[in-house]
């Protein structure tokens, strides 16, 4: 028994010295500010980029009777631009509140950079158009 001990922690010294490493296409999470306005409505809080997707969460505010605003990210990897994701539920009429939305590539290491962009429309919905977007956020 004491020499199958002594084998055991032998051999998780050695494993602890030469450690273990991470897949070759694992990306490291990061966090990046943004900030988006338009009139007195605004998009403002973190973007997280992921090993393969990104992730905007922040505070959307719609001031009363302007509508409703709504938010989307679009990632990309180097020059190539995916398909994002776009929040289905807006802050209308001066709602205020927490709105996430993120989108994934199937990539190792994910998205590189991403814009998040800021949208507006009537209260129904109509006339729905991107009113602000950031600048490529890089991860």
């Amino acid at each position: 028994m004491r020499r199958l001990v002594a084998t055991g922690a032998c051999l998780v010294a050695t494993l602890g010295t030469i450690g273990v490493a991470a897949p070759a296409h694992a990306a490291e999470t990061s966090t990046k500010p943004f900030s988006l306005t338009y009139g007195a409505s605004y998009y403002t809080g973190n973007v997280t980029f992921s090993s393969r997707s990104v992730t905007a969460t922040g505070l959307l505010h719609s001031v009363a009777g302007s509508g409703c605003r709504w938010v989307s990210v679009v990632p990309y990897a180097g020059t190539t631009k995916y398909e994002g994701g776009f929040l289905y539920a807006p802050r209308c009429n001066g709602d205020s509140g927490t709105a996430t939305i993120g989108a994934t590539i199937d990539l190792p290491g994910g998205p590189s950079s991403v814009v998040v962009e800021l949208w507006t429309s009537d209260s129904d919905g109509g006339n729905l158009k991107v009113v602000r977007t950031t600048s490529k956020i890089a991860r």
